[in-house]
């Protein structure tokens, strides 16, 4: 049975649904083990450690279906938790050929792979596209910290910085999603800090299209020529605009 360091994972799972920051973030971390437990014999990545939330929760569910865990981060966390099923890999999440030689049970295919490393859009990017190929078909890309409401002007948490960054992070994702939808199924939970999950409908070896930079449309000539409008001829007292 899996220990862990820094928190008790029954905690976790008690507040699976709950109100409440930790109720969000704990439901968040409960859709990843409810994935990882439809899966059987799993093969799990997980990119980023710190204080081991994630891994605690994922190691569960693979010590259950019998399948591993292989956890990477640059910082030495091997001691988060303990688990027979568990393999920790102190490395950049981006050197892709370092951890297939460290872990080459990656190779034959993943089930679910978790992004929470370095938030960065370009960082979350180059993830997705290196360890996309080895993703089996069914299985997901799951995306930590896609959700800057709590960084807005006034909010819990607000920093800019981050609220940019994060922003950034969904959007990438997107890009990614936009350039090969037919081939994927994105959804997105907010709250927290949030959790992008994509998952793969073709098979393991298909080839994927790289991502795309959406072109956003922040406005239209119908709503510029209403703006002017306004300003000339503002409305009577009273006016109501029908809805179209």
């Amino acid at each position: 049975m899996v220990q862990t360091t820094h928190f008790e994972l029954q905690e976790v799972f008690a507040a699976d649904g709950q109100p409440g920051v930790f109720g969000k973030v704990a439901t968040q971390l409960m859709l990843l083990h409810r994935q990882v437990s439809q899966r059987p014999h799993p093969t799990v990545l997980e990119c980023g450690v710190h204080q081991g939330w994630s891994t605690g929760v994922l190691a569960h569910a693979c010590e259950a279906q019998g399948g591993v865990l292989i956890s990477l981060d640059i910082d030495d966390c091997a001691d988060a938790i303990q688990s027979p099923v568990w393999t920790f890999i102190q490395t950049d999440d981006s050197a892709r050929e370092t951890v297939l030689a460290r872990a080459p049970i990656l190779r034959q295919g993943i089930d679910l792979m978790y992004i929470d490393s370095l938030h960065d859009a370009r960082h979350v990017a180059r993830l997705s596209e290196s360890y996309y190929p080895l993703v089996k078909q069914g299985g997901w890309l799951a995306f930590d910290d896609v959700d800057p409401g709590p960084y807005l002007r006034g909010r819990r948490k607000d920093n800019a910085e981050r609220e940019i960054a994060w922003r950034g992070i969904g959007q990438a994702i997107q890009d990614f999603f936009y350039a090969n939808e037919d081939d994927l199924f994105l959804e997105f939970h907010f709250g927290s800090t949030g959790l992008a999950l994509m998952q793969k409908l073709v098979p393991q070896d298909h080839p994927h299209q790289p991502a795309r930079a959406i072109r956003l449309r922040h406005t239209s000539l119908r709503s510029l020529a209403k703006r002017l409008l306004r300003r000339t001829h503002p409305p009577a007292p009273g006016y109501r605009e029908e809805a179209i």
